[in-house]
This record gives C-alpha cells, sequence and structure tokens, in this order.
C-alpha cells in the first residue's frame, strides 16, 4: 500500500506524526467510521485515525448490519472505539446519520465521518478543524482524496454541479497553498461536519439511501448560507466504491439511476428541467441499445437501471425492495 505522501501533486507537510496537537479549547471532536462488510479496510481506516496528531477525540464505529458479522470483530480488536450496531442496513444515508447523531447526542461540536475505505494523513484532521474554525460558517469541511489511478494516484477536487448534462464532477485546478476553498459539494467519503450545521439541515436525506445523498446535503448547507469548504492540504487514501464490489456492483446500477434523477430534479423545475430529462433519456437509450449485448452482467446493469428509472417514476424511494437478480 503506497503511503500519501508518495501521491503525485501533493504537498509535504512536515508535521511530526509522534507529537500531538493539542484541543486547547476543549471542543469535542468525534470521528465516526461507517463499516459495512470489508472488515480490513476498516481495520486500516482506525489505525490512520489513532495515528492522527490532534488530541483529543473519541472514535465511533458503526455497523452498518454488516451480514459477515465483521462489526463485532472490529469492536473487539478496538475496544477504546464506542461502537453502534444497526439492526438493518439503513444505506450510506441512514447509516451516517445515525451515526453523526450518535456523536451529537454525546456533546459533539464537530464529527469527521469516513467511509471504511479510507486511510488519513496523521494532520488531515489538524487542518480541518484550523479551517473550520476561521469561518463560522464553515458547515462542511472536506479533505483532499486520493484515489487508486493508472499512474498512481487521482486528486480530487472542488465538486461542482452540472446542471445541463445532470452530473456532478471536480473542479481539479485549485492552489495547495489555500487553506480552504468554497465548493458547490464534497465527497461523502470523508466530511467533516459542524454539528449545529448537521442539526439544523436534519441531516442526509434518507430517501437517497445510496448515492447523491452528499451532493443534496452540501446543495442544501449552500442554499441555507452555509459553506462548504474543500481543504486541499488535508490528505486522505480512499479505495473507492469497496462496499458496493462484485454481486453488489448492482447496487450502483440502481441507486445512481434513481438517485440522478431524484437529486436534479429536486433542484430544478419547469423549465430548467429539461436538460436533465433529456440527459438521463439519452444515457438510458445508449445502454438499451449497447448493454444487452456486453453479456450477463450488462444486461443485469440495464435492468437495474431500468428499474432505478422506474422507481423513481412510481417514488418508491429509500432502500430497493428487490435487487436479487
Amino acid at each position: 500500500m503506497l503511503p500519501l505522501r508518495s501521491c503525485p501533486a501533493s504537498t509535504e507537510i512536515n508535521h511530526n506524526p509522534t507529537s500531538t496537537m493539542m484541543n486547547d479549547n476543549r471542543t469535542e471532536i468525534w470521528v465516526a467510521v461507517l463499516h459495512y462488510q470489508g472488515r480490513d479496510n476498516s481495520a486500516t481506516c482506525l489505525r490512520s485515525i489513532q495515528n492522527l496528531v490532534y488530541r483529543p477525540f473519541n472514535i465511533l464505529i458503526t455497523d452498518n448490519c454488516s451480514p459477515d458479522q465483521s462489526g463485532k470483530d472490529l469492536a473487539l480488536s478496538f475496544p477504546d472505539c464506542h461502537y453502534l450496531q444497526l439492526s438493518e442496513n439503513l444505506g450510506f444515508a441512514g447509516g451516517a446519520n445515525a451515526s453523526v447523531n450518535y456523536c451529537i447526542e454525546r456533546g459533539a461540536d464537530w464529527v469527521w465521518l469516513l467511509n471504511n475505505d479510507t486511510e488519513l494523513e496523521p494532520d488531515s484532521l489538524s487542518l480541518l478543524l484550523e479551517a473550520g474554525r476561521q469561518d463560522d460558517r464553515a458547515g462542511i469541511l472536506g479533505a483532499a482524496v486520493y484515489t487508486p489511478a493508472d499512474n498512481g494516484y487521482r486528486r480530487s477536487g472542488t465538486g461542482q454541479f452540472d446542471f445541463i448534462r445532470a452530473k456532478t464532477f471536480e473542479r481539479g485546478d485549485i492552489d495547495e497553498s489555500w487553506k480552504s476553498i468554497s465548493c458547490q459539494w464534497l465527497s461523502g467519503c470523508n466530511m467533516l461536519f459542524r454539528a449545529s450545521a448537521f442539526q439544523e439541515l436534519k441531516g442526509f436525506d434518507e430517501d437517497f439511501f445510496l448515492y447523491f445523498e452528499d451532493a443534496d446535503l452540501c446543495w442544501r448547507m449552500n442554499q441555507d448560507q452555509w459553506k462548504c469548504l474543500f481543504v486541499p492540504q488535508a490528505k486522505i487514501r480512499h479505495i473507492g466504491t469497496a462496499s458496493t464490489q462484485g454481486e453488489l456492483a448492482i447496487w450502483r446500477s440502481y441507486y445512481y439511476t434513481r438517485n440522478r434523477l431524484l437529486f436534479f430534479l429536486k433542484v430544478r423545475h419547469g423549465l430548467s428541467a429539461v436538460p436533465v430529462w433529456l440527459s438521463v433519456s439519452a444515457h438510458m437509450l445508449r445502454h438499451m441499445l449497447v448493454l444487452p449485448f456486453r453479456g450477463k452482467n450488462g444486461q443485469r446493469q440495464l435492468r437495474a437501471e431500468l428499474l432505478g428509472l422506474s422507481d423513481y417514476l412510481s417514488k418508491r424511494l429509500g432502500k430497493a425492495k428487490c435487487l436479487d437478480f
């Protein structure tokens, strides 16, 4: 596994990882890991959290009803962490709400919500909190995300919305010397929440269940005069789609199709919604012509996308009732 400091285009930050950055004003900080299968990924994430230079903070492991019982193993392996066992899989939106609210109920002022397939630089939390404390309207902050790519790693940028093509994308033209940059959305794989902002917006919309819930919450934050801040000097590594690999890849096809419509038609109405419908219709038509000839996996993907479209039109939201094909 390559360390983040070897990532291309990254800026060296020479904190001593054996030292600690203390919380002078006794602000309550929590770091919450949303776990769904992938015990090894979660363990790597938790070890990187334990190496953060900022002190003190609490750690929460939330098991989103993993079918392999791996959450209990993590609780035994990391006994100093708080542990929350959910009785059913609430998706990212529901699991995240349960996690953040658990922390806030115990006095958290800031909660850093992480996917279990992330690994943190030791100074990442310190840099995020520094940026958040310098702007009292910062509702969500996110670190730069490095994901595996053909040439090593790809760094995330500031999240933007394309309302013509009904897509989200990231702008890479940023200066790493900037401490923070306002943007339209941040990746849900790492979000540092100001507790008061999260409570005011009532967290994630659980109609999404999985995918686009981060875009929706960021949109509402910006509309409510809070800010979403990208902090390029803070760095994390992210595997990506670790919880929806293999047979669960069908989830991505279904939820992406349904929730793409759910989000963009939630914020675009009347004539401004026409480009959304045209873009999604062109996407579906192209896949209907191509995917049937790509074997069983292509046919399964098409069925999932058509089911996602059908469920959106029928307003069947939240957790899908049937994806067992």
